[in-house]
């Protein structure tokens, strides 16, 4: 199933926003999707490429330049996907991280590979796991090398490695372990339970309870 709808003409125009189209974001009737937008929740699901990332950012971007309620300060980022694009995960966490308002993740389903970032990258003390959500920690090639000159692959493959480390140097700082268990987690491939992402520092608490002390999540 496609998640990447484009609304029909003439709709999907967010309340309150006359003549802004919405992003495409789910396979939903364009007053679903106003309503959630509207609501400032965004859906990041299926594989993560530069599409699907684009789409998020807009959203993300769109969001957070309306005004919110008296009860919707934060965004909330929806999160199941499997992973997909190191570089596409590098955007939507730098937009993420540069955002004004706070924004929750929450995972739900399954989030792996390069989406583990878009988790972990939410607003500290915001970021949240259902009770049976799977994060999943496997190794992503940071490029898709095509074939070509020699020195095109040597190149190509010198700059995977670069996108690679740099999104193993951004997710370690979300974890309580050192940039060698994370590699090892990685190159097993290991999975969390909601509980052990918390407990290695990759959400900050389970749906139902938030963290103590901390901001809980919007209950509608």
């Amino acid at each position: 199933m496609s998640l990447h709808v484009v609304p029909a003409a003439g709709a999907g125009c967010l309340p309150g926003r006359r003549g802004l189209k919405n992003p495409p974001v789910l396979n939903l009737p364009p007053e679903l999707q106003s309503a959630l937008l509207g609501r400032r929740v965004v859906f990041l699901r299926g594989r993560l490429d530069d599409a699907t990332a684009n789409s998020v950012i807009a959203q993300l971007l769109l969001v957070a330049r309306m005004a919110p309620g008296p009860d919707q300060q934060t965004i909330e980022l929806y999160v199941d996907s499997v992973g997909g694009s190191l570089v596409a995960a590098l955007g939507v966490y730098d937009v993420l991280r540069t955002l004004d308002a706070a924004v929750s993740t929450i995972c739900l389903g399954q989030v792996g590979g390069a989406s583990v970032l878009v988790l972990a990258g939410g607003t500290s003390g915001l970021r949240y796991a259902l009770p049976h959500a799977r994060i999943h920690l496997a190794d992503e090639p940071g490029l898709e090398v095509a074939g070509g000159s020699a020195r095109d692959l040597a190149s190509n493959a010198g700059e995977a490695a670069r996108v690679r480390a740099r999104w193993q140097a951004a997710l370690v700082g979300h974890t309580v372990h050192s940039a060698a268990q994370l590699a090892r987690d990685l190159s097993s491939g290991r999975w969390l339970s909601a509980a052990e992402a918390r407990d290695y520092g990759l959400v900050d608490g389970i749906i139902p309870g938030p963290p103590a002390g901390t901001p809980g999540l919007q209950r509608r």
